[in-house]
């Protein structure tokens, strides 16, 4: 790069847009037309305004701060959480469901379902002892049915030829 001095240049550096001069004379009458018109900024201060500003700011300031009511005191919580207590106490008492007084009174279905639902067969192991149970527990034997069944029995056909 060439150094060039600065007694040397001939152009002095600076350009103007084309047309610059054609509509600067129509802008600054225009400006200055603008500022004519307009000599206030258009806002206002109330007279005294300054002086009183003070007193008025402090007023506002000053003011007591209202009362704060908390929300979860201890004693909103105690009494809350006793009346929770109370509910589920009435509830879990169970004065609602009726529930029989006898075993007569349960269904024999219930009972089964029920036994064989829940209990396991290894529960049922512990609690019946083999000496306590026999296939003659569970027959019931009427008398006279059984005196019918032998009256039509024919022996004849139990021997064997």
């Amino acid at each position: 790069m060439k150094k060039k001095l600065l007694n040397t240049t001939q152009a002095s550096g600076f350009k103007i847009p084309e047309n610059y001069f054609e509509g600067l004379e129509d802008k600054m009458l225009t400006q200055i037309h603008l500022e004519t018109q307009s000599k206030s900024s258009g806002f206002k201060v109330p007279e005294d305004y300054f002086d009183t500003i003070e007193a008025s700011v402090l007023s506002k300031i000053n003011k007591p701060e209202p009362k704060v009511y908390k929300l979860f005191t201890k004693k909103t919580l105690l009494s809350v959480s006793s009346i929770a207590a109370a509910l589920m106490l009435f509830y879990s008492l169970n004065l609602f469901k009726s529930s029989p007084t006898t075993l007569d009174a349960l269904d024999t279905d219930t009972v089964e379902n029920y036994i064989l639902d829940e209990i396991e067969l290894n529960d049922l192991n512990l609690l019946i002892n083999d000496t306590e149970l026999s296939q003659t527990d569970f027959i019931d034997y009427n008398t006279i049915e059984v005196d019918d069944y032998l009256d039509d029995i024919d022996l004849n056909d139990f021997y064997q030829e």
